[in-house]
């Protein structure tokens, strides 16, 4: 199911009545504040360790989530099925507010210890829930705005929460299409690998929508016997709750099974029809699971469909035609090679990461690893581990094998060091020494390694305005700063349109969708603080609303975001100007094109013929 076609999940007044019975009767008071020993008789360890393929899978997406929130002071947390909090990923300055609340790893945010809040009560209500300010039964708590979502197990019953909490205002409707979205990938990443599914089914009507959130994901043992399925394969299928009553193959497909192991056999990656029962028809991909305690007897492994990897971008493909974007790709091009670092200035969102991977792909280290680590979502005293490794027993709760570190990993490639203005001043010392002398010592001791790396860092904050203050070091400033490259903001930019449009393919693989005037009209008047990160996450939502048979991106399918700008606010034009609106609308995108007339007509989803009537008519005019 479409998490946008979900109901609201505020709470209501019964909903809030009902849990904060629940607390008083948990003998909560509201005005309990916070002792110091809550929390601490988890172990954390412990409970990683039960919950290790949930926080596997759901750690990167998490990661990716929090981008997609970007300056919105916020943390994404996961939380295990009795509401213990297993990992976090925020912005710097919230994370240290939250953690004055114990709004953090290894802390339960069940309702019988912290009240109302989003996590507990979406583990009391099952279901996904927003609790704001005033909802909140403890007083402590009342500054946060939090949304929640259960991640459920293929066999049934929830196996954790996935949550976002901020201090400040959140569209609900946006976070919860994102919260709920991300919780439904990492379901699906979970039935793709139950240890005894042989044969995994991804279908939908359309083939453009295979491999994307809309597709139907059902997963059969070597019998036919369904194992799990996700929400959105029960309502193609019309199945209903299959947690109830779990049907076979056979009852639900007319393909005999036999026929569809024999394809998934001999022709690996190749879509096929499949029909059901109900009359439906669908497009699918089969995968044969192979697993060590149960392979397969009608495929080999080394057949298995494996999925074709996008190919890197570069400096030439980040060139859309922006004068200032331009002039950085030209300077960075000079340093190539060199044992020059690149430092990469810019608002948050902008593309700083992707600059770096391009500036790494461009260069002759392109075959070396690409190693990126943000030292703003890394607690500090945690940064110092993940950049130098540590021997076995370094400290407590270190892996007994111990680890390499993101500075050799990237040996022979590039590290890129991500928001490096919030790394600590005693680890820049450390870090200013390993650059010079190229050589680090994993902590607790080990053997010294010499590195070779070409440094890349970023930074949202001034580096300079940071030593005037105290905050960074100059002396590695100096050292960093060799070459400074400024990411202009996406609503500086000239080449808006040709990012939203590459954006819009790269959504809709194999699905031409054009995107209307009014559409473009209403991405260039709206300001975008998030930046291309946030542009990016308003077409994805917007390819996502897209009807089976749309295929032209209008209004109604963007955020409400970009309509609620008050600075910014989209009108409608008035009907005396629609016919000088559409003059406008033709002149420019032919002179955009330079003249070409076929590909003016394209852009604007007209015949050629059409198209010279207007610009007639304009002349007339």
């Amino acid at each position: 199911m479409n998490p946008l076609d979900q109901a609201p999940i505020h709470l209501t007044l019964d909903t809030i009545r009902r849990s904060w019975e629940r607390c008083a009767a948990s003998g909560l008071r509201a005005s309990d504040r916070l002792h110091e020993a809550d929390g601490r008789r988890i172990s954390l360890s412990d409970r990683l360790e039960a919950n290790a393929k949930l926080v596997a899978y759901a750690q990167p997406i998490m990661e990716h989530l929090h981008e997609q929130m970007a300056r919105s002071s916020s943390t994404i947390l996961l939380a295990d099925d009795s509401g213990v909090i297993l990992r976090s990923v925020g912005d710097a300055d919230f994370l240290e507010r939250a953690a004055r609340i114990a709004l953090k790893p290894g802390h339960c945010w069940a309702e019988s210890v912290m009240g109302t809040n989003a996590i507990g009560t979406a583990l009391a209500e099952q279901r996904p829930v927003a609790v704001i300010g005033e909802d909140h039964y403890l007083e402590r708590n009342k500054f946060l705005t939090c949304i929640a979502t259960p991640i459920h197990a293929p066999a049934g019953g929830v196996l954790g929460i996935l949550d976002i909490s901020t201090s400040v205002r959140l569209t609900h409707v946006h976070a919860q299409a994102l919260l709920q979205t991300t919780a439904g990938i990492i379901e699906n990443r979970l039935i793709e690998t139950l240890d005894n599914a042989g044969l995994i089914i991804h279908f939908h009507h359309q083939p453009e929508a295979l491999s994307s959130p809309l597709e139907g994901l059902a997963a059969f043992d070597e019998a036919g016997h369904l194992l799990a399925c996700n929400p959105r394969a029960e309502q193609l299928l019309g199945l209903g709750n299959t947690r109830l009553h779990r049907p076979d193959y056979a009852e639900i497909f007319e393909t005999r099974w036999s026929t569809l192991l024999e394809h998934a056999c001999s022709h690996p990656g190749r879509p096929l029809k499949l029909r059901c029962h109900r009359g439906r028809e669908f497009v699918a991909l089969l995968v044969l699971n192979a697993t060590p305690a149960q392979k397969p007897r009608t495929a080999p492994k080394e057949l298995l469909p494996t999925p074709r990897p996008r190919p890197p971008l570069t400096l030439d493909d980040l060139d859309l035609g922006d004068r200032n974007v331009s002039n950085a790709i030209r300077r960075a091009r000079r340093i190539l090679g060199l044992d020059i670092p690149l430092l990469i200035q810019g608002e948050t969102g902008t593309g700083k990461e992707v600059f770096a991977q391009a500036f790494h792909y461009s260069g002759p280290r392109r075959d070396g690893p690409f190693v990126a680590i943000n030292c703003a979502a890394i607690p500090a005293n945690l940064i110092e581990a993940e950049l130098f490794g540590y021997a076995a027993g370094a400290y407590t709760g270190a892996r007994s094998e111990g680890a390499r570190g993101k500075l050799r990993e990237a040996h022979g490639g590039t590290l890129f060091l991500d928001e490096i203005g919030d790394m600590p001043l005693k680890l820049q010392a450390v870090l200013l020494r390993v650059l010079e002398t190229r050589r680090v010592t994993p902590l607790g001791g080990g053997q010294e390694e010499e590195i070779d790396l070409s440094l890349v860092c970023a930074s949202h904050r001034s580096l300079k305005q940071l030593c005037e203050d105290g905050h960074f070091r100059q002396d590695l400033y100096f050292r960093l700063s060799a070459m400074t490259l400024s990411l202009p903001a996406l609503r500086e930019r000239s080449d808006l349109e040709s990012i939203a449009r590459r954006m819009l393919h790269d959504e809709s693989p194999g699905r031409p969708v054009r995107i209307s005037a009014r559409s473009l009209d209403a991405i260039r008047r709206y300001p975008w603080p998030g930046n291309i990160r946030q542009l990016k996450n308003a077409l994805r939502l917007a390819t996502a609303m897209l009807g089976p048979n749309d295929d032209v991106l209008e209004p109604e399918h963007l955020p409400q975001d970009v309509f609620d700008d008050p600075e910014h606010p989209l009108a409608p034009p008035p009907a005396q100007s629609l016919r000088a609106a559409e003059v406008r609308l033709v002149e420019e995108t032919v002179a955009r094109h330079q003249g070409n007339i076929s590909a003016a007509a394209r852009e604007l989803g007209i015949t050629r013929t059409t198209l010279y009537r207007k610009l007639r008519l304009a002349n007339h005019n």
